[in-house]
């Protein structure tokens, strides 16, 4: 019986190995809040990676795509539950991914008889301002962190290879991106983009300073990959639905 919790422990510690290394060809997200609102872009692949979930809410996300429909399919669940019970504004992202995701996917994790979630993903959050905003990193074990304020200004990005997630949150000086209107909000997410994949694939010692600074370098290091774009409107905060996706004149891209 003493054995049983080293036993644990160790089936725990393999469960984590295999989820990260079926991760690791996860291409990246990232997430922006901007003046015109939250940009969501990724690498477009053949299913979905970027969802409305209310209102004010949008997932982007990485893993399998079953497991990602399901992350996504709890989330509708319980913003919509949350909504009819109280009230529309009592909908955060807060309440989501505390009370509701992140114990499911920490209890998902820890049945080690059963199937893992392979889930990796982020939950932004539209504010009447920049500064209202939120975004939510969210992982598979349920462990989750948020970002507001001030650190809004340096964006959020998720990858298969969690330590590109780590890298881009841990750069000493912040890069600068600007945000000022969709056109400079989308410019500096593809950036983040383009850093993201090259940091988990290619050239892992890569500076975000040394990411070329004009699109058609940017989409070539994309290696010719289409790009999957969504953006929560403030412009829309008056209206029913506050998701859209922007074309590519909107984004000079």
């Amino acid at each position: 019986m003493t054995e049983e919790p080293y036993r644990w422990l160790e089936a725990i510690t393999n469960r984590r190995e295999y989820i990260e290394d079926q991760l690791t060809p996860g291409l990246p997200v990232v997430a922006l809040s901007a003046d015109p609102g939250i940009l969501f872009l990724t690498i477009k692949t053949s299913t979905p990676k970027l969802f409305e979930i209310y209102d004010q809410l949008a997932l982007g996300s990485l893993g399998h795509p079953a497991d990602i429909e399901k992350v996504r399919q709890a989330a509708i669940d319980a913003a919509h539950l949350e909504g009819f019970a109280r009230s529309p504004n009592d909908v955060t992202a807060r309440r989501l991914v505390s009370y509701n995701l992140a114990p499911a996917l920490k209890a998902a994790f820890e049945q080690i008889f059963a199937a893992p979630l392979l889930f990796r993903g982020i939950l932004g959050e539209l504010g009447s301002t920049p500064a209202d905003d939120f975004l939510w990193r969210l992982d598979y074990d349920g462990s989750f962190s948020a970002q507001s304020g001030s650190e809004l200004a340096h964006g959020m990005a998720i990858s298969g290879p969690r330590h590109v997630t780590k890298d881009w949150s841990a750069q000493t000086p912040k890069p600068t991106l600007e945000r000022h209107d969709l056109k400079a909000a989308g410019f500096s997410a593809l950036k983040m983009l383009v850093w993201a994949k090259l940091r988990g694939t290619k050239d892992q010692g890569i500076a975000f300073a040394d990411v070329p600074t004009n699109v058609p370098a940017l989409k070539e290091k994309l290696g010719g990959e289409g790009l999957e774009v969504a953006l929560l409107d403030r412009a829309l905060l008056d209206r029913p639905i506050r998701y859209r996706v922007p074309s590519p004149d909107e984004l000079g891209f």
